[in-house]
């Protein structure tokens, strides 16, 4: 009886990664699963001499024109070379057999735990104008690893919940931002951007909100229209973040961006 419902879990768990495989990548699970076998050796055992088990990380939605140079800057300029160096990583572009292009996504072979956890917060960020899917790669047979990769990808998407309702949470407690303040809508945008970017973004929105209100008080400034929504704004500032980059814009731009739009 166990194993008549085991294999039916088995079966609706290969299922769902398959749906979710077609979904995320255009690409089907078996044959994602395919490239997967080709470009990457199998795990060898711990008792070999002297070599390791790579630790691998799938990166889906990448530009076609975005190269493996392009995405280690990409990887390296973020985490830093502390975590990202040329000797502990490999980048494998998976390529079209007949025309030699990307396809868009890539394997990211790494040397430790640590360092393939440090670059799952890659995920959801921008490179090449998209918006990159950074997850864990998973072994074993094909079932097996249909059954990891969703499995994988419900424990990191709670994981990104839990981690932008921390930090909203953290900016609630400090008194920087009221209970209902932002609606549902600017929340869930914040849950599909990197942690990195939504805290840089809820930082200068607080900020800009200060400023506004010391303006109001101290000169008898009338409230700008495009504030009287500040989900608006927010959602704003997080798209403008994600596709500049952190510390790359400035205020003076900030109220450029804002008197281009008109505000509303």
């Amino acid at each position: 009886k166990n194993d008549k419902l085991n294999s039916k879990e088995r079966r609706s768990a290969k299922r769902k990664a398959e749906a979710i495989a077609v979904e995320e990548t255009g690409t089907a699970a078996t044959e994602l699963i395919e490239w997967y076998e080709k470009i990457v050796p199998p795990a060898v055992n711990s008792n070999s001499k002297g070599k390791k088990i790579p630790y691998i990380v799938f990166v889906g939605q990448l530009s076609y024109s975005t190269t493996a140079d392009q995405l280690f800057g990409h990887f390296h300029g973020t985490l830093g070379s502390d975590v990202i160096k040329e000797e502990t990583v490999k980048i494998r572009l998976l390529t079209d057999s007949k025309t030699k292009k990307s396809r868009g996504m890539a394997f990211v072979e790494l040397d430790s735990p640590e360092t393939m956890y440090e670059c799952l917060k890659m995920h959801l960020t921008h490179l090449d104008g998209r918006r990159i899917n950074v997850e864990r790669s998973a072994g074993g047979g094909a079932t097996a690893k249909k059954a990891r990769i969703s499995t994988y990808r419900e424990s990191q998407s709670n994981y990104i919940s839990e981690t932008m309702d921390s930090i909203l949470s953290s900016f609630i407690k400090n008194g920087e931002i009221v209970p209902e303040e932002l609606d549902e809508g600017v929340i869930g945008l914040c849950k599909r951007h990197s942690a990195t970017v939504v805290e840089a973004a809820l930082k200068e929105y607080v900020e800009e909100k200060k400023e506004r209100k010391i303006k109001k008080e101290t000169l008898g400034e009338k409230e700008e229209e495009e504030f009287r929504n500040p989900s608006a704004f927010l959602t704003h500032m997080i798209g403008r973040i994600a596709e500049e980059g952190i510390g790359n814009s400035s205020k003076g731009r900030g109220s450029r961006d804002r008197n281009d739009d008109g505000g509303g």
